[in-house]
């Protein structure tokens, strides 16, 4: 009769250890990527502080069972066992879940090449006009007419792949895109001289995104070579963001339909000769994936090391003797700053207060998944949060623009609730959760001096409210392009960043 009652503790201890194993990453929901922008799942890399006081004190109990009842403690030992076996496997089978690349990705490649024979080329004006095109020619592939308001921008093989995308004929409702990499740069090796036969330079890009229609989202990987004529230069950054004839500037028209050639300057734009055009689009998968808000997604890539670019440390240095005013910590403070901000903005599900502090591609982003909140009755709330280290990885300079990625590791509160209710649907409210992220802060190259430590206009100095167009309510000057001060142009996964 002792048999019996002693099954009911050992079955505590035995439910005890799986729930402190299953709950050892809680679901990642942060902005920039703390969605499962994907889907599936992942391995954790850390819990809560205290968990491994518990497991340690189950393992003592499990030990001990083992030896007194080894009819019982042993099966139980193999159950572990096997549990960690397959879940394992799971991990692996699973390992591409998050908004990130595929682990087979390379290291990202510097663009800098390109300037050998371009000056005036900037990776930062070059990744928004990509980002701007796809997210144009997407909303644009339902119909030939549609598609071809950005025809001097994408050569006709790849209009044809967009126009029969699935669901074909189905107009595009949004385009968020969570990642943009680049895999090829090719460059001529050879000096252009006059009377040179023009050569191309290339650029592959990977995007991940996801697409919907009014009824169905789909998440996307797929490559855009870019090409433009070796001897072209790249035009300033504007604050246009129309796609024009490429040659004179005029607003798209076609000089006849089905053709290329515009009605202003009568030149033929949509062979590269005067600015990028999208050669290829290949695409590697299109599934229907909706937004991911109640799924427990563990985190990965805390612990992995940093990806440094090779002169990040000269580079940085030359940064701040070129502006005195800017050092580390008024940096860290701009960076600080912004990270509460965004982290209060995400947790009341509005954004507004932040539209001043990022670009205009990831603020897109975020209000994709502020939507989705919202749609579904949720609100993610970010309790503590809090900034423990940072290192710089990157530092891009050019012509029109000053690039940092600082990887910053963080930690804090992370659950969601019901709006409703206030229950809570996953994550909790008591445990701290680590992690970490690169951060990518943009600025123009034309601006000096110490960052701006408040939620304030870099240009008039007034509190901060931005319109949806990215204009100062006061002052109406445009602040989302880092024409003034610091802002956060991308939030890059630990385990997604290849540089």
């Amino acid at each position: 009769m002792t048999a019996p009652r002693r099954l009911v503790p050992l079955a505590i201890v035995l439910l005890a250890i799986f729930a402190t194993l299953g709950v050892a990453g809680v679901a990642a929901a942060r902005p920039g990527g703390g969605e499962s922008y994907s889907g599936g799942g992942g391995h954790s890399s850390g819990g809560g502080s205290g968990g491994g006081a518990v497991i340690f004190e189950l393992v003592y109990w499990l030990f001990r069972i083992i030896i007194l009842y080894p009819a019982i403690g042993l099966p139980i030992l193999a159950l572990l066992i096997g549990y960690v076996v397959v879940s394992a496997y799971r991990q692996q089978q699973n390992k591409d879940w998050d908004s990130g690349p595929p682990v087979a990705l390379h290291h990202g490649i510097d663009l800098a090449d390109v300037r050998r024979i371009d000056p005036a080329f900037s990776q930062v004006v070059f990744e928004d006009f990509a980002f701007r095109l796809f997210s144009t020619a997407q909303r644009a592939r339902a119909t030939a007419e549609s598609l071809a308001t950005v025809a001097p921008y994408i050569a006709k093989a790849a209009r044809t792949a967009l126009a029969a995308r699935a669901p074909v004929g189905r107009p595009v409702v949004q385009v968020v895109v969570g990642a943009l990499r680049t895999y090829r740069v090719e460059v001529p090796d050879e000096p252009l001289g006059p009377g040179a036969r023009p050569r191309r330079v290339r650029i592959g890009i990977e995007y991940e995104a996801n697409v919907a229609t009014a009824d169905h989202t789909y998440y996307s990987v797929e490559s855009w070579l870019f090409g433009r004529d070796a001897t072209v230069a790249s035009k300033p950054p504007g604050a246009s963001r129309t796609f024009p004839c490429p040659n004179c500037g005029a607003p798209w028209q076609a000089a006849q339909s089905g053709t290329q050639v515009c009605a202003s300057c009568g030149k033929v734009v949509d062979n590269g000769r005067f600015d990028w055009v999208v050669e290829q689009i290949s695409l590697a998968s299109c599934d229907e994936r909706p937004p991911t808000l109640t799924t427990e997604v563990p985190e990965r890539g805390t612990d992995l090391p940093t990806y440094r670019q090779p002169d990040v440390d000269t580079a940085w240095s030359q940064l701040l003797r070129d502006d005195p005013a800017l050092t580390e910590a008024a940096l860290q403070a701009r960076l600080t700053m912004i990270y509460t901000q965004l982290n209060l903005a995400w947790s009341r599900n509005d954004l507004r207060p932040i539209r001043g502090l990022v670009s205009d591609g990831l603020y897109d982003y975020l209000q994709y998944w502020v939507t989705a909140y919202q749609q579904q009755g949720l609100r993610n709330v970010l309790a503590d949060m809090r900034i423990t280290h940072t290192t710089v990885a990157k530092v891009t300079r050019d012509r029109y623009f000053d690039a940092i990625t600082i990887r910053l590791w963080g930690t804090g509160k992370d659950y969601v609730i019901r709006e409703s209710s206030g229950d809570r649907v996953r994550g909790s409210p008591h445990r701290d959760r680590a992690y970490s992220e690169y951060w990518t802060l943009i600025r123009t190259s034309n601006r000096k001096g110490a960052p701006v430590t408040t939620p304030a206009c870099g240009h008039c100095g007034a509190p901060l409210e931005v319109s949806q167009s990215g204009e100062c309510a006061y002052c109406g000057a445009h602040v989302t392009g880092g024409e003034f001060d610091w802002i956060v142009s991308k939030i890059e996964q630990d385990d997604s960043y290849r540089g």
